[in-house]
């Protein structure tokens, strides 16, 4: 039986705008993704019987219909001419439901590795076409490149240059739904006056430069995103904020010795809080 090995990354956003309510009840909005080092690892195995089989070792992971990654597999085994299923397998390090985009992640990935591995054919744009059908955020994991402005619901994607950022993350062990971040979000009228791709040529630039229009949202509710921002702005950050619909945040540092330093001088801090930490950089 065919075999397949691929890594699935977390991604952040450096920026995030919700521009309008949408008739299909999505929100529509502009952000900018990077795709980071921090990772999931997933194993596929072709099986003769029909089926989707996902095991993982995180013990509260679904592994039925309601995983994007079943979801995935689904779709593709539906459209091709393979009679029997597949054996998915998760290593998980991406923390669930930390609006690091690691679900969205391992969907593209299992789309990407089906088509592959049954010789469908299928391009990145029709990949993308059922990716989006899965979850928002799955066309950016199949889209070539490291980072891209999204817009629409986050699958109009233009590939951008980033210069080498290093980040710190800390994810404070708690899960954020994206349904109720969003819902809880009121819209006020915003006026843009900037050019995107002036302010993202350096590090320094970058920081003073994001912004998150669901953080307030959802520091209201929970006071550890301000206690975490705060954490990695004492140990040099050059900024920070939540990623996504949260409740992760990362800091920005210039080079992989400051940021390492950075997470060193915290860690025991964090991690008698019972958060976690992550050091990554992003990716091109």
């Amino acid at each position: 039986m065919k075999r397949l090995r691929i890594i699935s990354p977390a991604k952040v956003n450096l920026r995030l705008d919700i521009l309008k309510k949408r008739q299909d009840g999505y929100h529509e909005l502009r952000t900018i993704f990077q795709k980071i080092s921090l990772h999931d690892t997933l194993f596929f195995t072709l099986r003769e019987e029909k089926g989707v089989w996902i095991q993982t070792n995180h013990p509260d992971l679904p592994t039925g219909r309601s995983n994007l990654v079943f979801k995935a597999a689904h779709s593709i085994l539906k459209r091709s001419n393979y009679k029997g299923g597949v054996l998915i397998q998760i290593k998980k390090r991406i923390p669930v439901g930390a609006g690091l985009g690691g679900g969205s992640s391992n969907a593209a990935t299992t789309l990407y590795a089906l088509n592959q591995m049954l010789e469908m054919g299928l391009t990145q744009e029709e990949l993308m076409e059922i990716g989006i059908k899965i979850g928002a955020d799955v066309p950016f994991f199949l889209y070539k490149g490291g980072a891209a402005i999204g817009s629409g619901i986050g699958e109009r994607l233009e590939k951008i240059e980033l210069p080498l950022l290093f980040y710190v993350l800390i994810y404070p062990n708690f899960e954020v739904s994206s349904r109720w971040a969003y819902q809880n979000f009121l819209l006020t009228k915003k006026e843009f006056h900037f050019n995107l791709h002036q302010l993202l040529t350096n590090p320094q630039r970058i920081s003073s430069f994001l912004w998150n229009d669901l953080e307030e949202v959802v520091s209201h509710r929970y006071q550890e995103i301000a206690m975490m921002k705060e954490l990695l702005l004492s140990v040099g950050a050059l900024g920070s904020l939540m990623s996504g619909s949260g409740p992760t945040v990362f800091g920005i540092f210039s080079s992989e010795e400051a940021s390492k330093k950075a997470k060193q001088k915290i860690k025991t801090k964090v991690k008698e809080r019972g958060w976690e930490i992550f050091h990554a950089h992003g990716l091109v």
